[in-house]
């Protein structure tokens, strides 16, 4: 399984790639008549910046998905795959709307009567047993990863959640990163049918978290979990006592609104970047790390036509980087199978595979937006955002601090982030987003150091708007989750200075040694 794969030099994988040209590789859609713009990125010669965390690039799903016994199993080395290739260190969240209707099949007390989500909706409540927790913990071992649980606030049964934690601490046991209690509380309503205040809210998180830490002594809790409440996390932060972390969730906007398209979700969102930089000011106060444990394009499931194709591989790199530089410790990007994040909205479908080849086919039961396509029974494919998660990925695989940079854009929709390791100094890496749609560029980056080789991989696919054929370094990742880098660019570097050809609608990664 491929590791620490930016160590090109050291795997010997630029001798294998090859060396080829940049506008050899570009595709044909992207080499225009029109000249590029010129864009210039200036480093500051030594890293300053935030130090970036081994955990920043991790996955959310459903607690529903827990009861397909085969997905998060050890039995599933597919996924185990494609986790691992995806982070040695992440941290999968386990919650969503569906943790609030996940009732405890050891508990035996009364339960209020179910809640419908009215005519012609599925049932919401469903039930979770140990042999599930168990499979978790087994799948999270073979992984590497790390697991943020949520229990059910909603239903007010502070021992029934109690009881649920203790087992998810008991078998997890060092793999348990943290439980939360609630998910998105902000929209929970009262008995007058009015949205919580968050002291309403505060008082019924309280009652639980007293029965869980009786009956878990030390467990560590995070939240509030919130959607898109910012003051919520900040009182959090300010009022609840005894924490391990913060969580807060993250949308572009709907998938049903008028603005909805690769467009939009292109723009950017600087302001929310603002609000990161806010909690993580507060929660530094306390030691309190920022997880944004549920993220992704748009919420209502995400849009077929923008949240699975390479302008969401472009979007989630440029997203995962900008979260870590405004100090988000770790970012989890929603997903999974169809059918449950269907039921998490009220929807009753029932998914099949779809028609042509193995991606179009597993395209039919997959989440618009999840980043692993399929299911543990017909298989599995990276979408597009897993290679922009592969690409922010390298940023964290071998401890880096950002380095300060400055950028003059020319009125490109171009995007920056450096970083020098703290095991190899002499080591940069670079990211650049070319998130415009009409205008290339040529990046002149002054590298604030000399250099004596640089090299370069591409994300870039046949079109913006496509789903099948994203490759990282000209690589694919496979059906058991291995990738390995296949094109390799070598750069001439003078007076520590580069150019660096980015196509409009796709990234570069530059390794500076």
């Amino acid at each position: 399984m491929q590791r620490e794969i930016i160590d090109m030099r050291r795997r010997g994988l630029v001798a294998s790639a090859g060396m080829v040209g940049a506008a050899a590789l570009a595709p044909a859609w992207l080499r225009a008549a029109d000249a590029p713009s010129e864009v210039e990125l200036t480093l500051a010669p030594a890293a300053q910046g935030r130090e970036i965390s081994p955990h920043l690039i991790g996955l959310s799903y459903e607690t529903r998905h827990l009861i397909d016994t085969d997905l998060f199993s050890a039995r599933n080395a597919d996924l185990i795959g494609y986790f691992r290739g995806l982070s040695p260190q992440g941290i999968l969240r386990i919650g969503g709307n569906t943790s609030d209707f996940a009732v405890w099949s050891e508990y035996h007390g009364e339960l209020p009567a179910e809640e419908s989500a009215g005519d012609a909706k599925p049932k919401r409540r469903f039930t979770i047993t140990p042999a599930q927790i168990d499979d978790l913990a087994q799948f999270a071992r073979a992984t590497g990863w790390q697991v943020i649980f949520g229990v059910n606030l909603k239903i007010d049964r502070p021992e029934m959640a109690a009881q649920l934690a203790a087992d998810v601490h008991r078998r997890l046991g060092d793999r348990l990163l943290a439980i939360q209690m609630g998910n998105e509380p902000n929209g929970f309503r009262n008995a007058a049918g009015k949205y919580n205040s968050f002291d309403e809210y505060l008082a019924l998180w309280k009652r639980t978290a007293r029965a869980v830490r009786a009956a878990v002594p030390g467990v560590r809790l995070a939240g509030p979990d919130t959607g898109a409440n910012t003051d919520w996390v900040l009182r959090f932060a300010a009022e609840v006592d005894g924490i391990a972390a913060l969580s807060r969730h993250y949308y572009r906007g709907g998938a049903d609104e008028a603005t909805t398209s690769i467009a939009d979700l292109l723009s950017g969102d600087g302001k929310f970047f603002d609000e990161v930089r806010r909690i993580v000011e507060a929660g530094s106060k306390r030691n309190l790390p920022l997880h944004l444990s549920e993220v992704n394009s748009y919420w209502n499931g995400g849009k077929l036509g923008v949240s699975n194709t390479l302008a969401s591989a472009l979007w989630g790199g440029d997203f995962a980087l900008a979260s870590a530089q405004a100090g988000a410790s770790g970012v989890q990007f929603h997903g999974g199978p169809l059918a449950a994040l269907e039921i998490s909205l009220d929807r009753v479908r029932h998914p099949a595979l779809g028609e042509g080849n193995y991606k179009s086919r597993i395209d039919g039961i997959s989440g618009r937006y999840t980043a692993i396509a399929g299911d543990a029974g017909a298989g599995f494919y990276a979408r597009p955002l897993y290679y922009g998660l592969l690409l922010a990925k390298q940023f964290a695989a071998n401890g880096a601090r950002f380095v300060e940079t400055t950028l003059k854009s020319n009125g490109v929709n171009v995007t920056a982030y450096a970083a020098e390791f703290n095991r190899r100094r002499n080591r940069h890496a670079i990211a650049v987003f070319n998130k415009d749609r009409a205008r290339d560029a040529n990046v002149r980056i002054a590298l604030g150091r000399e250099a004596k080789s640089v090299g370069l991989w591409r994300l870039t696919a046949p079109a913006i708007d496509n789903v099948h054929d994203v490759t990282l370094a000209g690589g694919q990742v496979d059906a058991r989750g291995l990738w390995v880098p296949r094109q390799v660019e070598s750069l001439a570097v003078g007076d520590a200075t580069v150019t660096v050809p980015v196509a409009r609608g796709s990234a570069a990664l530059i390794f500076v040694d």
